[in-house]
């Protein structure tokens, strides 16, 4: 292999362009197909009644409640939707506070902001997801009525020290898993531990319908609670169970719910073929002594990432240049000069403004440490071969990091 880094004219490790990051969107085949095929020749798109009704939407709540180890689950028309609808649920409103981590998906924070509530950002640790103690920190200090563990890039927050705060402070917990779909911590399912679980299967996710959602609970007044806000009929259709309140309409239909019954029986696959891959590359990166972010479970972690964090942001922004010219293609996740991303509390900003609680030790410990991040993102189709191809484009990138 050639020494010299492709940054500085040498040849790339990886000649080839690896498969884009949509790990179900991968997967998609005639079984995808056929179900959607069967939902549109009976004529029977919306969930609740048709010509044919096949009750695909009801069929796919089953098998994933089964999946996840939930008494219930709701399905819904986005991520979006599945945390709002589970913070209506709960009962959140006006006034009151919600803890939600400083790298999240926007959608985390704003369906606090849409609900009336504030957002009170906590700190992240070298796991990049919420820390236990600033979670601890602001319970004994505030008034809050929530907290949304947010299991971020596939892998699994600190679950048992959550739960363990919540019941002491009495407080509900809201398990945000649309990055880590499948994933687990200490043998049990994410989505599982809350008082409820809110998913997404956008086309980026593990699994995907292209669009949709679901929230889990094993509580009966809660999940009643999702029912009448996701659907505006909802207490006509069953005065006997659900509540009358107002609602709005947050219903998946039958078609993606025909895609998502075929994705859920892919889902091991998937998860296993990018943890694989990770193993492979994850070998290269600690003969190289790079520092990996730390797994709260490695058991539990999908491999749908693998991270690197640095001692300084020259040395993350060396390595991601460098190692994106051998092929790999790679991203600091925060970076000044892309003020756009999303996923980080400073970018929330211009949409949500003052309505974010946060103090400058908070923000500046979970900027330093995304800024010094760097994530290669996975996918079921990369081969054992290209990992080990990235595994060593890292080696060669890292010996020439200093």
């Amino acid at each position: 292999m050639e020494d010299k880094l492709a940054v500085n004219g040498g040849k790339p490790v990886l000649n080839k362009k690896l498969p884009p990051s949509f790990p179900g969107a991968l997967m998609i085949d005639e079984n995808e197909i056929n179900q959607v095929l069967e939902v549109l020749k009976n004529k029977s798109l919306f969930r609740y009644y048709g010509p044919n009704l096949l009750n695909k939407v009801k069929k796919f709540e089953e098998k994933f409640s089964e999946f996840i180890g939930t008494s219930y689950t709701l399905a819904v028309s986005s991520g979006t939707a599945s945390l709002f609808i589970s913070l209506k649920a709960m009962g959140l409103g006006e006034g009151d506070k919600v803890l939600v981590p400083g790298y999240t998906w926007i959608s985390t924070p704003l369906t606090v902001v849409e609900c009336g509530a504030k957002p009170v950002i906590c700190d992240i640790d070298d796991s990049l997801e919420i820390d236990p103690a600033s979670i601890e920190e602001k319970l004994s200090n505030d008034d809050i009525k929530a907290i949304i563990p947010v299991h971020m890039r596939g892998a699994p927050c600190r679950m048992d020290k959550i739960m363990k705060l919540a019941h002491e402070y009495q407080v509900k917990v809201l398990e945000d898993v649309a990055q880590s779909c499948g994933g687990e911590f200490e043998g049990k399912k994410l989505g599982s531990f809350g008082h409820m679980g809110a998913f997404s299967f956008q086309l980026n996710k593990i699994i995907t319908s292209g669009e949709g959602g679901a929230v889990t609970t094993s509580n009966g007044e809660l999940y009643r609670n999702a029912v009448a806000f996701h659907d505006v009929a909802a207490f006509y259709r069953d005065p006997k169970n659900i509540p009358p309140r107002p609602g709005l309409n947050f219903r998946m239909d039958e078609v993606r719910a025909a895609i998502l019954l075929s994705q859920l029986e892919k889902i091991n696959n998937i998860i296993g073929k990018m943890r694989k891959a990770k193993e492979v590359i994850k070998r290269f990166a600690e003969d190289s002594g790079l520092t990996l972010r730390k797994l709260n479970d490695p058991n539990g972690d999908t491999g749908a990432a693998i991270i690197f964090i640095f001692e300084n942001v020259n040395k993350a922004k060396k390595f991601s240049h460098a190692l994106s010219a051998e092929g790999v293609p790679c991203y600091r996740l925060y970076d000044v000069e892309k003020p756009y991303d999303a996923h980080i509390w400073i970018n929330w900003k211009p949409v949500i403004g003052d309505k974010i609680i946060v103090d400058d030790k908070v923000g500046k410990h979970v900027t330093d440490i995304l800024s010094r991040s760097v994530e290669i993102t996975l996918n079921p189709l990369i081969e054992l071969e290209d990992a080990e191809l990235i595994g060593k484009a890292i080696q060669k990138v890292s010996s020439h990091i200093s």
